[in-house]
């Protein structure tokens, strides 16, 4: 039976590097902060990694038949204490002709098609994890769980398409109003153009009013239950609390149908790239008045239009330089907790990266977060080195701060110092010296 075990294993090993190509890939990195500082001396740290959290293992399987017709992407991450948290990417993928990739599952980034410019403390303590920098500045990825299109119609130009199915459930309006569709041109010599639409497609009813129970002295103080509105009436002389029935919205429901976002990417000039992109929200009046101006909990902004460009340029083999740059423009409708009008909110930074030897290299940058008046400004600063260590490792240090200019500036990934833990409302001056530990196969 052993023999016969061993005879099969061997048969699919054997068919596996006949007929297949299967390659497996991993990056880890993770950034141990030994000492940091809210301003009021120092304090204990932590551990994170560049996107937030102690999850340092990305791990990626990807396999693809030998005739090219089917594939298999899985890409993985663990983190320490929880096991694989999540899949970024878990697809099959098709050809049934040359020009035709049909993607079934989760998918990432699919069309290749993101803009990103990323530097400096992005690829450290990120000081700020909105779309003011870094991944997706000029264009966001598509990363739906569902169905996916990619046509070729020549070998320049890409039209695709993807269908949300997973987080629709039966509603097949939800899964056709939440797809993407778009194209990205190559120009030889030049550069690429792209555009898209992703649909964000949602209807809010108008909001109305829960039922509540209210005192019988005609205070019009509101209780949510016939507990407390009874307790309230026995200290008033045990008067009967009044119901007031829940009432419906008036109006017409608001919409909100999507982004299109167009983005072009420069690449005609020999070690310079720019990519400069453009997005806007298509949404009614009714859906702006009830938008605030950031999403606390996706960290991002709930802007109407975006415009950012960015540009990186290697002056020497072993110097180069990169800046970015952001505007978030919003509705006029928006406002804030003081009913003003909400204002543009800019990020923008500037880095360099020098090449002391082949091992050892340089870093540094410093940001600028000029939100609108609902969350308040930053300024962070950085500097670090790497050294590699072997081919396939590296070793850093480096040192970062950002500047709270009041109190609503978030700390993002610097509140691994655990004096920025209480609120992630950065108040003082937090300065954290990070290890950057980072392998990769």
């Amino acid at each position: 039976m052993k023999k016969l075990i061993g005879a099969l294993a061997l048969a699919a090993m054997v068919a596996t590097s006949a007929f297949a190509e299967v390659s497996f890939g991993a990056w880890l990195c993770n950034l141990p902060t030994l000492i940091g500082s809210d301003g009021d001396g120092i304090k204990g740290g932590g551990v994170s990694n560049p996107w937030g959290g102690w999850r340092p293992a990305r791990f990626g399987v990807n396999w693809t038949a030998d005739d090219g017709k089917v594939g298999m992407i899985m890409g993985m991450a663990y983190d320490v204490g929880g096991g694989i948290v999540n899949f970024d990417a878990n697809e099959m993928w098709f050809k049934p002709v040359d020009q035709i990739k049909l993607h079934v599952g989760q998918m990432d980034n699919f069309n290749g098609l993101r803009g990103d410019l990323c530097f400096g403390s992005w690829n450290w303590l990120r000081p700020n994890n909105t779309l003011a920098w870094g991944e997706g500045i000029t264009f966001s990825q598509t990363s739906d769980a569902g169905l996916g299109l990619q046509i070729f119609p020549m070998e320049a130009l890409q039209i695709f398409a993807s269908l949300p199915l997973a987080t629709s459930a039966t509603r097949m309006d939800k899964a056709f109003g939440k797809g993407t569709v778009g194209a990205a041109y190559t120009i030889d010599g030049i550069g690429k153009i792209k555009a898209q639409f992703k649909g964000q497609y949602d209807i809010k009813e108008p909001a109305g009013k829960a039922a509540y129970w209210k005192n019988a002295d005609e205070t019009g103080k509101e209780l949510t239950t016939i507990e407390a509105a009874i307790i309230g009436n026995d200290k008033q002389g045990g008067h009967t609390a009044t119901f007031v029935p829940a009432v419906a919205g008036t109006g017409d429901p608001c919409k909100k149908m999507g982004t299109f976002e167009a983005a072009f990417d420069l690449t005609a000039v020999d070690k310079l790239f720019v990519t400069v992109g453009f997005a806007f929200t298509i949404a009614d009046s009714d859906y702006w008045k009830g938008a605030a101006f950031y999403d606390t909990d996706k960290k991002a902004w709930n802007n109407q239009m975006k415009f950012a460009l960015g540009a990186s340029y290697g002056i020497t083999e072993a110097f180069k330089v990169s800046a970015d740059f952001s505007m978030f423009m919003f509705n006029s409708e928006q406002k804030n907790s003081k009913g003003d009008s909400a204002k543009p909110a800019m990020g923008f930074g500037g880095g360099l990266d020098y090449a002391v030897t082949d091992a050892l290299g340089l870093a540094a940058d410093v940001r600028m977060l000029m939100p609108n008046n609902d969350i308040d400004p930053l300024l962070s600063f950085f500097v670090g080195a790497n050294y590699a260590v072997g081919s396939n490792g590296s070793l850093g240090l480096g040192f970062q701060a950002v500047v709270g200019m009041g109190d609503k500036a978030a700390a993002g990934n610097l509140q691994v110092v655990e004096a920025a833990k209480v609120d992630n409302e950065l108040k003082k001056f937090i300065f954290a010296v990070p290890i950057r530990a980072s392998i990769w196969f």
